[in-house]
């Protein structure tokens, strides 16, 4: 059975990743240069960019295993869940259980978007407006915000899967 002690552990140092990357991000936000000029901060942006996208996934994967699959879960489940899923099906997954809404996951998949041309090697430079960089990364915070209260607060969840209006 997976330990959920260590689970938690690893809640616990998410969330503070999170708090770093959004701290990062704010810290960047406001000192970007409005002439336009993204390789000012494109060295700190694309792994930025790459570990707020894994956040997400590392999230989502927290969700269904706490809040779905809960008591019992199998090494190989958890191993799966975490390792194998494809962010799709989790979100997919999710989305069935009422505890994530289509906006959302249109959210992330608007940031996705982003993460994907960093990700796979595009000749293209990103470029700070038209790439919407500002927009993309608060809309991944957003989420990420979302999905961490969810966790402060075991009635936010209850609620979620009762009413999918709710959802996250």
């Amino acid at each position: 059975m997976a330990d959920m002690e260590k689970l938690d552990n690893e809640l616990m140092d998410l969330r503070s990743m999170i708090e770093s990357l959004e701290d990062d991000w704010r810290a960047m936000e406001s000192d970007w240069d409005d002439l336009g000029n993204i390789n000012d901060v494109e060295d700190e942006l694309i792994p930025l960019v790459i570990s707020t996208y894994a956040a997400i996934e590392d999230i989502t994967s927290h969700v269904l295993v706490a809040y779905v699959v809960k008591d019992g879960i199998s090494n190989t489940a958890f191993d799966y869940i975490y390792s194998d899923m494809s962010q799709s099906h989790r979100e997919q997954f999710l989305i069935r259980c009422n505890l994530l809404s289509r906006q959302t996951r249109g959210k992330i998949g608007n940031f996705r978007a982003l993460r994907n041309k960093i990700a796979h090697g595009s000749t293209e430079r990103l470029d700070w407006y038209r790439d919407d960089v500002p927009h993309r990364m608060n809309l991944a915070f957003e989420v990420l915000d979302l999905f961490t209260a969810a966790f402060t607060d075991s009635e936010f969840i209850d609620e979620l899967v009762r009413d999918e209006e709710t959802a996250i």
